[in-house]
Order: structure tokens, then C-alpha cells, then sequence
């Protein structure tokens, strides 16, 4: 690198060589004032990010998710009746509208409708930079709820029974859903609904599965996290840290989901692939994931996962491995990313960290809910329910 100094330039006016001198001189503070500007514009970008987040983030920290909390969770679990539930969850800081009639159906809708109008209105909060991702995950929601109506039209469900017990959200309206649920059939209601952001997707995976409604959901799934992968890379890289993080981890976790029940099942690796997200991991990737497709076991999957975050979360459970109980494990996994969108939320307190917390914990608060009324409506003791929920073991 060439050795620039101000002294021969100095040297230069001292020594009267006019305007060359001044030329010089001007040149050169114009080089440094361009170099410190430079400098600046790093430090201005990170002034602006905080400013921006910091709404936001003050927002979502004040509302928090009590329900992903034991001492929430074991008050809640306590609940005599459905009714007696919500009082619980209003208390808890939830804004339940109180209804006449209650049963699971209901409960189990009102929650789902709840969590839905909450990410929607984060969705429609966060600072655009990173409103994308935010939408991206909204509409995995209504995907979701979309496949399954496209999977109930195949059944004996009359499409007033399938209107009422799905949820709008997003683009999924109401009027789209009053549309879909009265077409002639499955391909009807996926022509209906082609204009939504998802449409594609379930037309793919309904032409792919040919009639397999597992496949069918798998195939959705996939293509919803893949689309969810393409948004956290196009996240701006002043900002994508967390968000590709957190959307990598998400289909980390997804495959060894999907490794693990295909070993539970005897199934081949053959079939297994088309269950596999192969690009987009966080840690699971490469020569990796390809470690952990070869395993032929659960403990030989475990195994593979040595080095991973992964891999203490399942060890933990060495019956659930030999037994093979994936629920055990799958609810490991859940604990998993708990942690995981705590610590990007305390490592990127600044900028996205606490709303993709709440975005990822807004989904197990919902899950918690929904396994406390189911165990409510069947008269199930408070720790046998307590068994199926999720919560964070460390608390802040």
C-alpha cells in the first residue's frame, strides 16, 4: 500500500509551490473527508437500525409469551372447565373475548384465531427491512389452514362443518375460504385459490402427492420453509444474521424430524429424500446432512448430530431413542428452538432477535394452549398434562 502522509504536502505550501501545492493539498482532504464519511456511513446505518427496531422490540418485549412460562403454564394447566380456562389465559394477559357456549371445538378455533390475529399484527408492525421474512411466515400460516381444506374436501365433511372450523389469516379470508369450501372439488378449490401468494405452492403439491394427503402435507411444508429460507436471504446483510438463523434452524429441525420418524418406521432412504429440505440449514447441511441421512438408527442419527446444538436436547432422552418415541423427542426438538430464539433474541437485542422470538414463540404459546383444553376437555390430571407442553427451562 503506498505510504500517504501530509507532511510532503505541507513541505509543499511552506516552500511557495503555488497552485500545484494547493491542488494537492485540496485533493488530499478530499481523500480523507471521503475516507472518514466512509467510515461514518457504517456507524449511521447501525444508529438507524436501532432506531428503527427499537419500537418494535420495546413492544413485543412488554407483551412477552407467558405461556411458554411453567409458573403461567402451571396456574393455567390447573383450570376446572374450558370456560374456567380462558378466565385463566385472560388473567395471564390474553385478550380472549368471553363467549356463551364453549366445547373443544371452539376452544380449540378461538385459540387458533388468537395466534393468527397476533402474528398478523406483528407482521404489519415490523420495520420493512425485515417485513418480508415476517410475511413469508404469515403465509406458511395460511397455507396451512388452505391444505387442509383442499384435505377435508376428500372426506364427508360438508363445507359448512370445513368453513367453521377453519381460521382466516392473511390472505386467506374469509371470503376466499367461503369460496374454496363450496367448490366442486379439491382441483376447483385450488383453481380458487391461485391468486393467493400460496397458491402455487398447493397446486405443486397436489399434482406431486397424486392423492397421498401425507404426501400431499409434507410436499406443502416443504416448499412453505424453502419459501421461508428465499425471504431471510434476501433480508439486506446489515441485518440477516438472525433471521437467516432463525429460518435455517427452522429447517434443521425439520429434517431430523423427518429423519427421525422415517427411522421409527422402517423407511427407505429412497423415500426419505423427498422429505429433506437439502439447501438452506443452519447447521445441518453438507457432508452433514448427509452424515445423518445415511444413519440407520436412531442412536446412529444421534450420533451423527454429535457437534450440533442439536444433539444434547435428544441425548438427554436415551429411553425415547431406544424406545423410539418420537413425540418425546419431537417435543426435545420444540425445547430446542425455544433456546435457540432466546439466545439470537439476547445476542440481537438491537435488531430483530426479539421480535423473531415472539414470531417463534407465538406458535408454542398457541401449542400449549391448545394441549391444556384438550387435556381440560378430557378430564385429564394437571401433570399428565403438563407432560405434552413445552417451556423454557431458563428463566430470564
Amino acid at each position: 500500500m503506498t505510504d500517504f502522509s501530509l507532511s510532503p504536502i505541507f513541505s509543499g505550501l511552506l516552500s511557495g509551490d503555488g497552485g500545484t501545492a494547493l491542488l494537492v493539498a485540496a485533493l488530499a482532504i478530499a481523500i480523507l473527508m471521503g475516507l472518514v464519511l466512509a467510515a461514518s456511513a457504517g456507524y449511521f446505518r447501525v444508529i438507524l437500525n436501532i432506531a428503527v427496531f427499537a419500537r418494535p422490540d420495546a413492544r413485543v418485549r412488554a407483551i412477552g409469551n407467558p405461556m411458554v412460562e411453567w409458573a403461567t403454564v402451571s396456574v393455567v394447566r390447573e383450570a376446572h372447565s374450558l370456560h374456567d380456562l380462558f378466565d385463566r389465559f385472560r388473567a395471564a394477559g390474553y385478550a380472549f373475548p368471553s363467549v356463551g357456549e364453549m366445547n373443544i371445538e371452539i376452544a380449540e378455533q378461538t385459540i387458533r384465531g388468537y395466534y393468527y390475529g397476533r402474528v398478523v399484527s406483528l407482521t404489519e408492525n415490523v420495520p420493512d427491512s425485515v417485513s418480508h421474512f415476517f410475511a413469508a411466515y404469515r403465509d406458511m400460516l395460511a397455507a396451512r389452514e388452505a391444505a387442509w381444506i383442499i384435505l377435508s374436501m376428500g372426506g364427508d365433511v360438508s363445507p359448512a362443518d370445513i368453513e367453521r372450523q377453519v381460521s382466516s389469516v392473511g390472505s386467506l379470508t374469509p371470503e376466499m375460504i367461503r369460496t374454496a369450501v363450496h367448490a366442486a372439488g379439491p382441483e376447483d378449490a385450488l383453481s380458487r385459490f391461485a391468486p393467493a401468494p400460496f397458491g402455487p405452492v398447493l397446486a405443486a403439491a397436489y399434482r406431486e402427492a397424486a392423492g397421498d394427503h401425507a404426501q400431499f402435507f409434507a410436499l406443502v411444508q416443504i416448499a412453505l420453509l424453502e419459501n421461508i429460507s428465499l425471504a431471510a436471504q434476501s433480508v439486506d446483510i446489515s441485518l440477516s444474521p438472525p433471521v437467516t438463523e432463525v429460518a435455517g434452524r427452522m429447517i434443521d429441525i425439520a429434517n431430523i424430524r423427518s429423519l427421525a420418524r422415517s427411522l421409527s418406521v422402517g423407511a427407505g432412504k429412497e423415500s426419505v429424500a423427498r422429505y429433506l429440505i437439502l439447501e438452506g440449514g443452519f447447521e445441518l447441511s453438507g457432508d452433514r446432512l448427509n452424515h445423518a441421512i445415511r444413519a440407520g438408527s436412531l442412536p446412529d442419527l444421534i450420533q451423527a448430530l454429535v457437534g450440533t446444538t442439536y444433539e444434547p436436547y435428544l441425548s438427554r432422552h436415551p429411553d425415547a431413542v431406544k424406545d423410539e418415541d418420537i413425540p418425546v423427542l419431537e417435543a426435545a426438538l420444540d425445547l430446542c428452538m425455544l433456546d435457540v430464539v432466546r439466545a439470537v433474541s439476547n445476542q440481537y437485542h438491537l435488531e430483530s432477535g426479539p421480535l423473531l422470538r415472539y414470531l417463534v414463540t407465538l406458535g408454542y404459546e398457541a401449542q400449549n394452549m391448545q394441549a391444556i383444553a384438550v387435556g381440560i376437555a378430557e378430564s385429564l390430571p394437571p401433570e399428565e398434562i403438563g407432560r405434552v407442553l413445552v417451556t423454557e427451562e431458563v428463566k430470564e
